[in-house]
């Protein structure tokens, strides 16, 4: 088989082909787990999924159920792979790679595809939610637009794991930092609330890991990441680059939700000026902050970047540490029009314009 999707778009002008898809990387992008599902009218569903498995085998069962609008069979497949990967090697589940959170306790098997996320009992002390708010957070998530940007999570429930196939560190913590969800009977460790995600890399990690050209690329996917979530209406409220990561075809994909927001909610305001030099030294405001107030100026503080780096990452976006690009794009919501996130595929990158036609 060779794949091919043509991607349209339907115009005031006419129909636009935007894209041409023909290979099984671009392809997979399509059926990734970034992606809003499809949700395809097909009885009996098999027949769809065997076909796309065929011409993109490496994509996982449970994730083309899903991408087509069947999650509860994509769920029962997902867990159906992971037991049957836990029979085939004798590894233990171990925290996931990266700075711990102060909401989810973190974890995975090193030679799996999922990472496992539970929340905890109480937050970190600069955390102003809670574990109602948090799932509240995911569900919205789960049906929005994802564009390409927030990773898909599959919520399960009371879910039985081998006691023995559990680091005792891990362990520990699950027990002690999450005591109203995890519990130990018999044999088996029985979470009864988890999230559970496909596995990407860090981007602070995948930064100091990679070499300079592959670290400046992402930066810059990063910084489209931010403008695609704006165009969707999502603010994700924490900038940090360990809330981002890094995907196998090198998508920077935003996976922390826990202050995530609708940029409708938000107040983008300047940040004020000062008569008082002590006022810019100080570690915090010197003036009033409501709990929906956001400053985009000050989002460079938590994005580290060498100055050449910072240069090229200015010219490209810094239009999101203006007050003034927030402000529209809430308006642009706020007037019911629904901006469309255009397609990133490297045919346009080769060929320039999209080719258009009069419908």
């Amino acid at each position: 088989y060779l794949p091919v999707a043509f991607v349209f778009a339907n115009t005031n002008e006419g129909v636009i082909l935007e894209g041409i898809l023909s290979n099984t990387e671009e392809l997979s992008m399509l059926f990734g787990y970034s992606r809003s599902y499809f949700m395809v009218d097909i009885e009996p569903i098999e027949g769809a999924v065997n076909f796309i498995e065929s011409i993109l085998p490496e994509k996982p069962r449970d994730e083309i159920y899903t991408i087509l609008g069947r999650s509860r069979q994509g769920k029962t497949e997902r867990a159906r792979i992971l037991y049957q990967h836990l029979e085939s090697t004798p590894e233990q589940f171990c925290h996931a790679r990266g700075i711990p959170g102060l909401v989810m306790i973190v974890f995975s098997l090193p030679s799996h595809g999922l990472v496992f996320k539970v929340i905890r009992d109480s937050f970190g002390f600069s955390k102003e939610t809670n574990a109602k708010e948090v799932k509240e957070k995911y569900s919205l998530v789960f049906n929005h637009d994802r564009a390409g940007r927030l990773i898909d999570t599959q919520e399960f429930r009371n879910t039985e794991f081998p006691l023995s196939r559990f680091e005792p560190t891990l362990l520990e913590e699950l027990v002690e930092k999450a005591a109203k969800t995890v519990k130990i009977s018999g044999d088996k460790v029985i979470i009864e609330h988890l999230y559970t995600e496909r596995k990407v890399v860090p981007l602070d990690i995948y930064l100091k890991e990679n070499p300079r050209e592959k670290s400046l690329s992402a930066m810059m996917d990063y910084g489209q990441a931010i403008k695609d979530l704006a165009l969707t209406n999502i603010f994700p409220g924490d900038l940090l680059l360990k809330n981002f990561g890094v995907s196998t075809k090198g998508r920077v994909i935003f996976y922390d939700y826990d202050e995530l927001c609708l940029v409708t909610d938000c107040i983008f305001r300047d940040v004020p000026d000062s008569d008082n030099i002590e006022d810019e030294i100080r570690a915090d405001n010197w003036f009033h902050v409501n709990k929906d107030d956001v400053f985009p100026e000050t989002f460079r503080k938590f994005i580290p970047m060498d100055t050449e780096m910072r240069a090229i990452f200015e010219q490209k976006h810094g239009a999101i540490f203006e007050p003034d690009f927030w402000r529209k794009m809430k308006n642009l919501h706020l007037s019911g029009e629904l901006p469309d996130v255009p397609p990133r595929y490297r045919f346009q990158k080769k060929k320039g314009q999209p080719i258009g036609f009069k419908s």
